[in-house]
């Protein structure tokens, strides 16, 4: 039997803090509404004082490893990470990773000595470099089938303080075990791809004056269009979906996953496909009938997307990759990984079910592809207790948040974390490294 390759578990890290969105909207003048009812916002997960991107990461990996205790190093060909948050131009986190991996099966007396052998990359477009890495480490695996390849998808999505991206922020890491013959997720050899140079989403080198010389500085808040982000998002999956589906429709799958910059948008970007698939196959007419739209109105797009049929749809065939978005936040690369996570742990799920996967990367580039869930997805599934890691975290208020994000907090808030930042770099007397161990130590 000609082996199949996919997701075979997935380890989930949410930061220590969270702030209610209701309490965001009333401190910023906003609706709360707008944001809870209109874009599907709950919560948003932030980072505490001694978490960072490589905290984050490789507390996934390790958690990976724990759900899985058969893994040995020399499983292992690589570990590559997909992140837009890295803390250096050069050295990857995919090496702090390592190191902390290392630390990790040495505490559990495991020969590390194919460790070194352990390949290791950090990948970087916008929110779209883990599917990136993904896409990569599986034609890996066709190549050394005997191997597992872990994707790490991490991010911090900042933005400015009242700006219009803030209510949209979060951070949290995945772990994404790949290998042949996969438990959670059987994933297709067809992949349909679409990239333009855009700048709807960038984060470029700042300059600023200082003492009479030009000095460069790097800022982790992007400069963003919205509406022109959701203009490019909406024509790259749409033409990467032209790519894909010879032959395929969305009405082929159980399941659609999306990139979520927001729990809603998924609903919201694919709706004018949904509507060009109908048009094609006859039965719009008929659906903007039944739902009293004449399909000659100028916003018959918008109108469609508020019937009862399309609500019924995105129930059926959306909705439960929603949830965890939700409670989280935007995560940039692992945002899609979230909502597959949401999907597995969900009612809908069942095996067999066919899932078709919307992945996007501002700048700019989208992948479709799709995959099965295979016959172990509900013993992984137990594994993740998404809801205790959730509950698990500390509620902070909004004058709390302000601190944190002003770097004026120096005690952590929480205890919860087993990996912590020992340097931060912000000293010369380091050298300018960034250095972590396990609390224990």
């Amino acid at each position: 039997m000609e082996n199949t390759f996919g997701i075979d578990d997935i380890a989930f890290k949410a930061p220590s803090l969270y702030l209610p969105i209701q309490d965001l909207a009333e401190q910023r003048g906003i609706d709360p509404n707008k944001l809870t009812k209109g874009l599907g916002l709950t919560n948003m997960s932030m980072c505490d004082v001694d978490e960072d991107i490589v905290t984050l990461s490789a507390a996934s990996v390790i958690k990976l490893l724990q759900q899985n205790p058969d893994i040995k190093p020399e499983d292992i060909g690589r570990i590559y990470v997909g992140t837009e948050s890295s803390i250096d131009g050069a050295k990857p986190i995919g090496t702090y990773i390592h190191q902390l991996v290392s630390d990790y099966f040495e505490a559990q007396h495991v020969d590390t000595s194919k460790m070194k052998h352990v390949d290791v990359i950090d990948m970087t477009f916008a929110c779209i470099g883990a599917v990136d890495a993904m896409h990569n480490s599986l034609y890996y695996l066709y190549a050394e089938p005997d191997k597992v390849a872990i994707v790490v998808a991490a991010d911090i999505a900042n933005y400015d303080l009242a700006s219009p991206g803030e209510y949209t922020q979060g951070a949290g890491a995945l772990s994404v075990l790949l290998k042949k013959n996969p438990s959670l997720v059987q994933v297709g050899k067809k992949w349909g791809t679409s990239v333009k140079s855009e700048h709807d989403f960038f984060k470029p080198i700042r300059y600023q004056m200082q003492n009479n010389e030009i000095i460069e500085l790097h800022d982790e808040k992007p400069v963003f269009d919205g509406q022109f982000s959701n203009d490019t998002y909406q024509n790259r999956i749409t033409e990467a979906w032209e790519q894909f589906s010879t032959e395929e429709s969305l009405s082929d799958y159980e399941q659609l996953l999306f990139h979520l910059p927001y729990a809603y948008h998924g609903r919201r970007i694919i709706s004018s496909i949904k509507q060009k698939e109908l048009v094609e196959q006859g039965t719009f007419e008929t659906v903007c009938k039944e739902n009293d739209i004449d399909p000659n109105d100028e916003q018959v797009s918008r109108l469609f997307g508020k019937t009862p049929y399309y609500k019924n749809w995105v129930k059926e065939t959306i909705a439960a990759g929603d949830r965890l978005s939700s409670e989280m936040g935007n995560l940039y690369t692992a945002s899609i990984f979230l909502s597959l996570l949401s999907y597995c742990t969900s009612s809908q799920i069942a095996e067999g079910n066919t899932v078709l996967f919307f992945a996007y990367g501002s700048g700019s580039k989208a992948k479709v592809f799709e995959g099965t869930i295979a016959a172990g997805f509900a013993a992984k599934a137990a594994l993740w207790r998404v809801d205790e890691v959730l509950a698990q975290r500390k509620q902070v208020t909004f004058d709390e948040y302000i601190s944190l994000r002003a770097k004026k907090v120096e005690t952590p808030l929480s205890e919860q974390n087993e990996i912590i930042q020992v340097a931060s770099g912000v000293s010369p007397t380091n050298k300018f490294e960034r250095t972590y161990t396990f609390k224990s130590k």
